[in-house]
């Protein structure tokens, strides 16, 4: 599937956030994610209708056999927040709600610090400076993993490798840290799986990576919005781990919904970006930009693996990063009336000689999800 000439969402010259301009009236996700089955199947969470050249819905595929029972199909239908072209535009203001964000912090060598103090951060939220309400450093605030894996045909040539490294990842993640510490996993083609609910079992996320397999297209920014989705439910800190080509050729999600999802749940997107082409011309480069944006914007990493050793080690850094982050938090204030929804927020130091990663801004819910909108 990595030469379907959809049009790319995001490019490389194209700026983050000269899309949030546009985003005034992005859709929410409308169902519920439920929990599948312990054992032996999965379930199906999302999968939307194909459409045939003529536009009309192709008939639903049907359900391959096998002993275990069908899995559950929930519709997927995200909400619609677009404002008609005669309603009056409205004016957005903050409440009081505090905003988390996750920090990790690199010296000049490019290692992980963990001796920074709260007076070290400065918090500006669209343009104005915010005081710091929440410090953690070094948080041991219990992980949830939502791991998100390609199974799209595309990914066939290198998925035995991928799913050996995710497995390896696992064990890593529950061998130390906090107790509390959980991940879930997802497949995503066509349709996004609940392979796996909340365990703090490699076992099981393991016995669940086998029964994977290549097929189909690409739902990426179903798989998203539904991970985030889940992730909001939970305590703690919340990470996705996306294992995919890049690709997002299926779906009823848009880039800026699943963006705004990330947010809504104050996710982590990390992603490891496979490339079944290496040649340029055979290389879905929009995808893998749109993939890397969403990484960017919510403070995680992106990381091309070209060798095992290289996708071993990508998965160690992901670990690494999880393990020393800072947790920060405030609640904001004096931001002027906007009709924008998207806050751009920047987390810098006052210490030269660091770098630090965090998410880029957030948005503020829309009327129709009880955001409080004063009309002009």
């Amino acid at each position: 599937m990595g030469r379907i000439g959809l049009r790319p969402l995001v490019t490389a010259s194209a700026g983050l956030f000269g899309l949030f301009m546009v985003a005034s009236g992005i859709a929410g996700v409308g169902s519920a994610v439920q929990q599948g089955p312990l054992e032996p199947g999965a379930q199906t969470v999302a999968k939307p209708k194909a459409k045939n050249q003529s536009g009309a819905p192709a008939p639903a595929a049907r359900p391959q056999s096998g002993k275990s029972e069908p899995a559950a199909v929930i519709p997927f239908k995200p909400e619609s927040s677009t404002v008609s072209d005669q309603a009056e535009t409205p004016v957005f203001r903050s409440d009081v709600r505090l905003v988390r964000m996750l920090a990790t912090v690199r010296d000049a060598d490019g290692k992980l610090a963990g001796n920074l103090k709260r007076d070290d951060f400065q918090i500006v939220d669209n343009g104005v400076p915010q005081d710091v309400a929440v410090f953690e450093a070094t948080t041991e605030k219990p992980l949830c993993v939502a791991l998100l894996i390609d199974c799209s045909r595309s990914t066939q040539r290198e998925h035995r490798t991928e799913l050996d490294s995710v497995r390896t990842f696992v064990r890593s993640l529950f061998q130390a840290g906090n107790p509390g510490d959980a991940a879930t996993l997802y497949s995503f083609n066509a349709d996004v799986t609940l392979e796996a609910s909340w365990t703090r079992s490699a076992e099981r996320i393991e016995r669940a990576l086998n029964r994977l397999r290549s097929e189909g297209a690409t739902a990426l920014y179903d798989a998203i919005s539904f991970g985030a989705q889940d992730l909001k439910s939970r305590d703690g800190r919340h990470v996705a781990v996306i294992v995919s080509d890049g690709g997002n050729t299926f779906g009823k999600t848009t880039y800026l919904q699943a963006l705004e999802a990330a947010h809504a749940a104050d996710t982590i997107i990390y992603s490891v970006i496979i490339v079944p082409v290496a040649e340029e011309p055979g290389r879905n480069t929009g995808g893998e930009h749109a993939l890397a944006s969403l990484s960017n914007s919510t403070g995680g990493r992106t990381f091309f693996p070209g060798t095992t050793k290289d996708l071993d080690r990508a998965f160690a850094e992901i670990l690494r990063d999880l393990r020393m982050q800072y947790l920060l938090g405030y609640y904001p204030h004096s931001l002027p009336v906007t009709h924008e929804r998207f806050h751009e927020v920047r987390l810098s130091l006052r210490r030269a000689g660091y770098t630090v990663a965090s998410r880029r801004g957030y948005f503020e819910p829309s009327p129709s999800r009880g955001f409080r909108a004063v009309s002009r």
